[in-house]
């Protein structure tokens, strides 16, 4: 039997992908700034002008990557919300989603540690965060509005501002900064903090009971 021949489209997705691993590597290790397309190109076993024939330059491809990976997260810390009422949220539930944050952390966090830390300083990549943070707000405040009913909450938006960005702190603390704590500890802490606040039951509700 002669060797089985990998359509050229395939062929192409697999490098771009080969390209994309050698390059989340290199830049979760060596940094961004301490790594280059030929690197890169070398890393993944391509020469350097293949490189430039799937990436325009190390900056689409890292705009790609931080795409991808960001992606992975949202489907990470979303990964439950199919499983239980959103109209009807418990502690557990709440738990949950603040448990996958931490566990999204965990995906590439060198990779992240170096693009967050870009984001004070490159507007492409502050663009690429800010449009998933809408995001991630967007799904909390419709949690909220769900929940409207029992909750007592004037402003889902800004509230939905404030509990993405204080998960995100701590996970990002815990992760990166310290102090050092058992994780378990800051997830069940956020999850009473949260919970207790969104289980508030509205005056004119207590008033009628």
């Amino acid at each position: 039997m002669g060797n089985v021949r990998i359509p050229r489209q395939q062929r192409s997705h697999q490098t771009r992908e080969k390209i994309k691993r050698a390059a989340l590597a290199l830049f979760s290790s060596a940094g961004i700034h301490g790594t280059n397309s030929k690197e890169i190109a070398k890393k993944a076993g391509v020469s350097t002008g293949s490189f430039y024939s799937y990436f325009k330059n190390k900056k689409q491809l890292l705009l790609e990557i931080l795409e991808d990976f960001l992606n992975q997260a949202y489907s990470v810390i979303w990964k439950d919300i199919g499983t239980y009422r959103v109209d009807a949220l418990t502690r557990e539930n709440v738990r949950s989603i603040i448990e996958n944050v931490f566990a999204a952390y965990d995906i590439a966090p060198g990779f992240l540690s170096q693009t967050h830390a870009l984001r004070y300083s490159d507007p492409d990549i502050n663009r690429v965060y800010e449009r998933e943070r809408s995001r991630e707000v967007e799904q909390i405040m419709t949690l909220i509005k769900a929940n409207r009913e029992r909750l007592n909450i004037r402003d889902p938006y800004a509230t939905a501002i404030i509990v993405h960005n204080a998960v995100e702190h701590v996970a990002h603390t815990a992760k990166f900064i310290g102090p050092q704590i058992d994780e378990t500890r800051l997830i069940e802490a956020l999850t009473d903090i949260i919970y207790s606040y969104f289980s508030r039951m509205p005056d004119s509700a207590r008033q009628q009971r």
